[in-house]
């Protein structure tokens, strides 16, 4: 039996995220017969539960979109539940993201006081690890220099250092080993095992290499689509994720089976508010008598007119000047990207090796754009691209299911490969949520730099909208070629 104390417990915490942008009419009327409700939110957590005690160390792993950052930021306490409680001891050190609790103004030395003393530390405390830190972080050349003139990884080995050394009581590190150069990834991995080895702090990392989570980690949190599939010991769970990648299939655990027998957390409505959606829902069930098969497939049966007068060659042209309209709202300078990267890692993104967000990071890393002003939005940019091209990759492996379950039919039973394409449309839909989850995730991303840097936060919705205009024509082009 574990003797050691508990110092982090999470109880059947579900977290809840709203869409942005206003609904279809479609889209409505298709909320209308969901089991889960208002299709304007999704729950990006459902019913997790797991503790973790002193000295432990926790690997969190899932596909794009499985829900670990916002695990992460629930248990640092920036993202409050919608049900469920949070129970931590002791204090807590969370690098979610590059630069924040930094002053860029002040220096490198200036902002090592200032993270110290956000962590709770004395200025004598931190007197005495500072040396420790700043040589760790190989930043003795550069302590007096603003913090605003550090490259990405420098700011990752500054914060990583100032985390490790002052030893807080749980450390959250959202893939903080993605970032830097191959020594600095050693020295951390190295630094890990000693924290672990020391049995006094306990560390959640978020990682999709499963070598870095067998190597660090005793414990394994594995997540889909915001539920637990397993959680233990990290061999037995990495090597059963790694079956569910090479075959896709989920295996029937406990842990999901005890989330779909539980309620789902909900969050409150006024009366007012419950009225008012009722009101709406009872005039739409009226309308939807005539005419709701048809608006409940709008977007299908508008790329379809699209397709049917436009030639395959205006319609990606269309498309591409909707997704040209998003880098400019994104002041993204895409002028020395290369697109081969995108091209060359669609089979990592498509297994969930790689991330959107590490294959942006190296485009922008081969273009130059790593110290350039408005990253964090060219970034974005750099992520809806790589959304794109495995939206695509999807689309097309799609078409090619769609024609191979089409020939194998016996003969004049379908008109044609569009009848049997329009009959079978689920496929597309579930495609095109799996998009929409994924750009949900870089629209909030957006909207959170925007708020930093004081721009209109309407800029993520035009970058939303256009997306979705775009998408419809990607899916008329993909009619074409379903004739």
């Amino acid at each position: 039996m574990d003797e050691r104390k508990t110092v982090l417990t999470l109880d059947n915490v579900s977290v809840q995220y709203r869409k942005n942008g206003s609904l279809s009419t479609a889209e409505l009327i298709k909320g209308l017969f969901r089991r889960d409700g208002d299709a304007r939110s999704f729950w990006a957590l459902r019913n997790l539960s797991f503790s973790l005690q002193q000295g432990d160390m926790l690997g969190v792993i899932g596909r794009n979109g499985a829900g670990k950052s916002t695990t992460m930021k629930a248990v640092s306490g920036t993202l409050t539940p919608a049900g469920g409680t949070i129970t931590r001891e002791g204090s807590l050190c969370a690098l979610l993201e590059l630069g924040a609790g930094f002053d860029k103004e002040m220096t490198v030395k200036e902002n090592v006081y200032l993270r110290g003393a956000l962590l709770g530390y004395s200025k004598e405390f931190i007197d005495s690890k500072y040396d420790e830190i700043i040589d760790f972080a190989d930043m003795r050349e550069f302590e007096d220099n603003p913090f605003r003139t550090l490259s990405s990884g420098m700011k990752s080995r500054i914060a990583f250092s100032i985390a490790s050394m002052v030893e807080p009581d749980i450390i959250i590190l959202d893939e903080v080993f993605a970032v830097g150069d191959g020594d600095f990834k050693k020295k951390s991995q190295e630094r890990m095992q000693e924290i672990i080895g020391s049995g006094r702090t306990t560390a959640l990392i978020v990682s999709h290499n499963l070598s870095t989570v067998r190597k660090q980690c005793n414990k394994v949190l594995w997540l889909n689509k915001g539920r637990m599939v397993m959680f233990g010991e990290a061999n037995l769970v990495c090597d059963e994720y790694k079956k569910f990648l090479d075959t896709g299939v989920l295996p029937e655990t406990e842990s999901l089976k005890r989330v779909e027998a539980n309620p789902r957390s909900r969050l409150k409505k006024s009366s007012k508010k419950r009225l008012l959606e009722a009101f709406v829902y009872i005039m739409l069930i009226l309308s939807a008598v005539l005419g709701g098969f048809v608006w409940s497939q709008y977007d299908m049966l508008k790329s379809y007119a699209i397709s049917r007068n436009t030639e395959s060659g205006q319609i990606l042209t269309i498309a591409d000047n909707y997704h040209s309209r998003i880098r400019d709202v994104l002041s993204a300078n895409t002028s020395n990207w290369d697109y081969a990267i995108f091209e060359d890692a669609v089979p990592g993104m498509l297994s969930g090796e790689l991330s959107y967000r590490e294959v942006a990071k190296e485009v922008l890393r081969s273009a130059g754009n790593i110290d350039s002003e408005g990253y964090r939005l060219t970034l974005a940019a750099a992520e809806i691209e790589a959304v794109k091209y495995v939206h695509m990759a999807r689309l097309d492996a799609q078409v090619e299911q769609m024609r191979a379950d089409f020939e194998a039919q016996p003969e004049g039973k379908y008109r044609s490969l569009m009848v049997y394409s329009y009959l079978h449309c689920d496929e597309f839909y579930r495609l095109e949520e799996a998009c929409d989850d994924d750009m949900q995730d870089i629209i909030q991303e957006i909207r959170a730099e925007l708020r930093k840097t004081g721009q209109p936060e309407e800029l993520a919705d035009q970058v939303w909208n256009a997306y979705k205009t775009e998408k419809v024509y990607l899916l008329s082009y993909y009619c074409v070629k379903l004739r």
